[in-house]
């Protein structure tokens, strides 16, 4: 009888923790969706449908930052100052909820100051895409 070899010894193990397997992380995809204002937000309501705080906040950057951008391209053609103050708004919001996307631990940012008007419309926009 003739003696078999060994098996040849198994891959080793990737270096570096583990493998990127599509899982996206809630984190980076909640600063994407905020990242080029409602641009991003519509894109990560679709993409983000599977976790429901990161469909929440795109839907906010489309209810707050797509609202804010849309009024201020009006005021922009009705009255220049308008417009420029209203985009400044939307500035500052933007910055909020980047710095909110950044330290992001889990659940939905709050808009300062008109999340009571904004929260019921972000709501409803987020549980219509699904």
């Amino acid at each position: 009888m003739s003696q078999m070899p060994p098996p040849p010894p198994g891959q080793p193990a990737p270096m570096g923790g583990t493998p990127a397997t599509g899982a996206s992380n809630a984190k980076t995809n909640v600063i994407l969706a905020y990242l080029l204002w409602w641009v991003t937000g519509i894109i990560f309501l679709f993409v983000g449908k599977d976790d429901p705080d990161v469909k929440w906040n795109a839907a906010q950057s489309v209810v707050v930052l797509g609202g804010l951008w849309l009024i201020s391209t009006i005021l922009y053609i009705i009255f220049l100052p308008l417009g420029a103050i209203v985009w400044i708004v939307g500035l500052v919001y933007w910055i909020i909820f980047l710095v909110g996307a950044f330290n992001y631990k889990g659940g939905r940012i709050a808009a300062p100051g008109i999340g009571q008007f904004t929260d019921q419309l972000t709501d409803q926009l987020a549980n219509a895409v699904k």
